[in-house]
């Protein structure tokens, strides 16, 4: 059974229910995909992966050298930790050493290395994991 809908009707169902027409809802996608963002990073492609900045490419670039020279077995990206309280905390990388330990890294700017739910965070994982996270600063 095929549903016939209007323009009119849509109009008339989305003021009545105060939802925004779908091209409405589109354009407004749109417009905040043009917005900076808060610390004005630019998202960065490498190697098919999107990184949040190009200083976290970089750093991912180094990274992976450093696997190819044998300095780590291996680099993870995005590796989230479950804190104390339903806290998730996202690693940008951790590296996997030859002597089967790992590091937990941060590539982090002047800026949202003083950022608050960060330096939170931060403490935590030392605190309840025991787990020490390294900055790589820009």
């Amino acid at each position: 059974m095929a549903l016939n809908v209007s323009e009119e009707w849509l109009r008339e169902y989305c003021k009545r229910t105060g939802q925004r027409l779908p091209a409405e809802a589109e354009e407004q996608t749109c417009a905040r995909k043009d917005r900076r963002s808060k610390y004005g990073n630019l998202k960065t492609s490498l190697d098919g992966r999107v990184f949040a900045s190009k200083h976290e490419a970089e750093v991912y670039r180094r990274f992976t050298l450093e696997v190819r020279s044998g300095e780590h077995h291996a680099v993870l990206c995005q590796v989230p930790f479950d804190l104390p309280g339903g806290v998730k905390y996202i690693a940008d990388f951790v590296t996997l050493e030859r002597d089967g330990t790992f590091t937990v890294w941060d590539a982090k700017s002047e800026a949202t290395a003083r950022d608050k739910a960060y330096r939170i965070k931060k403490r935590q994982m030392k605190e309840c994991l025991g787990i020490n996270v390294q900055e790589v600063r820009e």
